[in-house]
């Protein structure tokens, strides 16, 4: 008997009950934070449990240990924000609450989205000490495709993908006008913008506050992570950074030979795929990091051009790009310059997780990432720890240009083909369940056969390279 546990977020459980439809399980049950939604739901055990972890002052748990406790902290955004007695209240009981499913469920298999917030981080540890595959489903960087991934490790099947197939895929993703399918089109970033988007995610944020409390779900994760009390958030203030990046930004370029310009890609911030991919606590402290890589390479002689993500216009604190200008040759893009027209005159890129470092390492670029799951060995610098700043100068030296480049494309994309199937991941988007999109069932059909392939009555990919107790610290999540 096949059975899944599928872990629905905010306004997903409808589409996630017909893709689970699809699979071809005996059973599946979908989960979810809000009473009502999905088959199951966490909510009133939450926070019964909450009510008592927080009395209690409690620390630990059976479930999680301290350790286990500040790793979960650290990686929320939400979490990070709250006092410790609150924080820990709050991953305890949601451990208290995810056990008490997962024990009435019994679940083969846990599946979700990837994973955003401690909900999901909780879910995903309870479920690695039980022994059950984790999935977590998203698109894949290949046009038209999903992929399975777990903590930005690559799902991979041990199947040798067609040579034919490779080259066509080399073709269509390191086209220099490639862009990945969620980033939009283009758009006017004036200051008039960033002021229309902060008002608007402020009464957001106001209307969410109310709404949890008339659904009596103050501590949701979705209405807490609206809240611009939550230190990661834009101010008003910082309407400063549409007079930050510099128009002769291409002049200040060209001072610099390609190889010595490095790209700052910047991305989401604060980022899921940082978060929850990147295994060491140190390395989490991103903006950091990026002013200490910063530090190193403009003394050593490099310059370094700032990107931010389109999609972070309005939502950017000014902090880091006066901490980054605070050093010599820094360069601030503006906002309409696009990422490929820089990798084009980069020869270096730094990005911690995003989709750029994928790019520049297709293009033949030095590209410096987190733990990607894109990164194949060789082909990118990746760095595991902060001890891996100390010398990225010498790391960057040793990156000699791929030759023939053909050769490392077809490496990256091998390794993304073997973890990616056909299928259209957006089909959640305006999902009715009252006249469902065959798409969503067309995934939920080649997903149940991909979890089935890969799970412990397949190719095993959890065992054999995520194997418990793996992590580098204590509390890691991969433990």
């Amino acid at each position: 008997m096949t059975s899944a546990l599928i872990y629905a977020i905010h306004r997903t459980h409808t589409w996630w009950a017909h893709v689970g439809a699809s699979m071809g399980f005996d059973t599946v049950t979908v989960l979810t934070d809000r009473r009502g939604e999905g088959d199951r739901w966490t909510t009133d055990d939450y926070y019964r449990a909450f009510k008592a972890r927080h009395a209690a002052r409690d620390l630990s748990s059976d479930l999680l240990s301290a350790a286990e406790v500040d790793d979960v902290i650290a990686r929320c955004r939400v979490l990070r924000w709250q006092t410790k007695r609150k924080a820990a209240a709050m991953a305890l009981a949601m451990a208290d609450a995810m056990d008490a499913q997962l024990e009435a469920i019994r679940p083969g298999y846990v599946i979700s989205f990837p994973i955003d917030n401690y909900n999901q981080d909780v879910l995903a540890r309870l479920a690695r000490k039980r022994g059950l595959p984790y999935f977590e489903v998203t698109a894949s960087a290949l046009p038209e495709m999903c992929m399975l991934m777990h903590r930005g490790r690559l799902i991979t099947t041990d199947a040798v993908p067609d040579r034919a197939l490779v080259d066509d895929k080399i073709h269509e993703i390191a086209d220099p006008l490639f862009t990945p399918a969620y980033v939009q089109d283009q758009a006017a970033y004036s200051a008039a913008r960033f002021l229309r988007t902060l008002a608007y995610f402020r009464i957001r944020a106001a209307f969410f506050s109310l709404y949890a409390w008339f659904r009596r779900d103050p501590l949701n994760t979705h209405y807490l992570d609206a809240q611009p009390g939550l230190g990661h958030k834009a101010r008003w203030k910082d309407i400063r950074v549409t007079a930050l990046v510099e128009p002769d930004w291409e002049t200040k370029l060209s001072a610099f030979p390609k190889e010595r310009r490095i790209l700052f890609g910047l991305q989401l911030f604060p980022e899921a795929a940082i978060d929850y991919w990147i295994e060491d606590l140190d390395l989490l402290r991103h903006e950091d990091m990026l002013v200490e890589i910063a530090r190193r390479l403009t003394a050593d002689g490099y310059q370094i051009v700032v990107k931010d993500h389109p999609l972070q216009f309005g939502f950017r604190q000014t902090e880091l790009l006066d901490r980054l200008k605070a050093f010599p040759n820094v360069v601030i893009v503006p906002y309409e310059v696009t990422g490929n027209a820089l990798l084009a005159r980069c020869g270096v890129n730094v990005t911690a997780t995003g989709t750029l470092g994928l790019q520049a390492g297709l293009l033949g670029n030095v590209s410096i990432t987190g733990e990607a799951y894109y990164a194949t060995d060789g082909d990118f610098v990746v760095l595991r720890d902060w001890n891996d700043l100390k010398d990225l100068t010498n790391a960057i030296a040793a990156q000699s240009p791929p030759a023939p480049l053909h050769l490392r494309q077809a490496r990256i994309i091998e390794n993304l083909l073997r973890g990616s199937f056909e299928a259209d991941f957006f089909s959640f988007r305006g999902f009715d369940p009252t006249n469902p999109d065959p798409a969503a069932g067309d995934l939920g059909l080649r997903l149940g056969e991909r979890i089935h392939a890969l799970g412990p009555d397949g190719e095993d990919w959890h065992g054999r390279f995520l194997p418990r107790n793996g992590g580098r610290h204590s509390g890691s999540p991969l433990n």
